[in-house]
């Protein structure tokens, strides 16, 4: 039998009356419900604040107020994690289906934003941040034409409060009260040569005999930037014989046979002849943040920016590229 879109669209919403029927709510916030599915999907509160961008005991604190408010104890926590109890369970079901509605939402309204959405919109950012951006925005344009990016990058952070740029993004979470931030994932590094010098170099690389290679790093100036210190505490290693005031700088003489050098993971799979020694250095990840002035926050345009960042750094966290 043909189901209308209608029919349909009740259908879908039915987890929501139901939900509403199994309890008796003082007042039920979807947030709280989204960081119970977090938690069940999760199973830790830390793991699940770190996704959110909040800390343990605040989202313990939610959990809390979301139990107070159904009048039932949703999760039961123990020291190595959280597992939901027999009503939690449903309600993360619930939640779950609620989740899948409040997507197709969105989707219908940026379906809608595409149209809407024109202007431009000031991205300040790092170098390795830019090259991962600049690489990756094509499919951005054709979703909104009327867009228009500058990808602006510096060392020096710009001011969003004096509107020099609409979004930073930048290896750390900003302190200003005034800004809406949102944790967009970790940048990974590792340590590269090419094939030619993987090739002449097998031996001492296989044996980590970093004494014998030779290595491509930041100048003076940039002498105190983490990556360069960690290459330069390799043990063994001597200092880089060719050293750059930029990062792509490294990047290029890496790939073109002028030694090893810490480089962003991601660009592993964008440049084909790089070879990992190190494929990846723990003490050198960075989370990342996309921050923006508060009064930006209902614009569409930035909104589509702000959409499709994170749905790029999604993407980068399934497939580390």
């Amino acid at each position: 039998m043909h189901t209308s879109k209608f029919e349909a669209w009740c259908f879908k919403i039915e987890p929501l009356i139901f939900l509403e029927q199994r309890i008796t709510m003082k007042q039920l916030d979807w947030n709280d419900l989204r960081m119970l599915l977090l938690v069940a999907q999760e199973g830790t509160l830390r793991g699940a604040a770190r996704k959110v961008g909040v800390s343990a005991a605040t989202l313990a604190r939610r959990l809390d107020d979301l139990e107070q408010a159904v009048g039932q104890k949703l999760v039961e926590r123990y020291q190595g994690g959280c597992i939901p109890t027999a009503f939690g369970a449903d309600i993360v079901v619930l939640a779950g289906q609620m989740g899948e509605i409040a997507l197709e939402v969105e989707r219908t309204r940026d379906r809608q934003d595409a149209h809407a959405a024109s202007g431009l919109v000031r991205i300040n950012t790092d170098e390795w941040l830019s090259y991962f951006l600049t690489t990756r925005f094509a499919r951005f344009h054709d979703a909104y034409p009327n867009v228009e990016v500058e990808i602006v990058t510096s060392h020096r952070p710009y001011s969003l409060a004096r509107r020099e740029a609409d979004i930073a993004i930048r290896p750390y979470r900003p302190e200003q009260l005034d800004l809406v931030t949102r944790r967009l994932g970790t940048l990974s590094f590792g340590l590269y040569c090419s094939r030619d010098v993987a090739v002449r170099h097998a031996a001492a690389l296989a044996g980590e005999d970093w004494a014998s290679v030779p290595f491509v790093g930041f100048d003076e100036p940039r002498a105190e930037f983490q990556s360069d210190r960690w290459l330069r505490a390799l043990p063994g290693a001597p200092a880089p014989w060719m050293r750059c005031s930029y990062g792509l700088g490294i990047l290029d003489g890496v790939s073109h046979g002028a030694g090893l050098g810490v480089l962003a993971t991601f660009l592993a799979t964008d440049q084909l002849d790089l070879v990992a020694a190190l494929p990846h250095i723990p003490e050198l990840d960075q989370e990342i943040w996309l921050s923006m002035h508060n009064g930006l926050r209902t614009s569409a345009r930035i909104r589509a920016v702000v959409d499709f960042v994170g749905q790029l750094f999604s993407e980068y966290g399934a497939t580390g590229r």
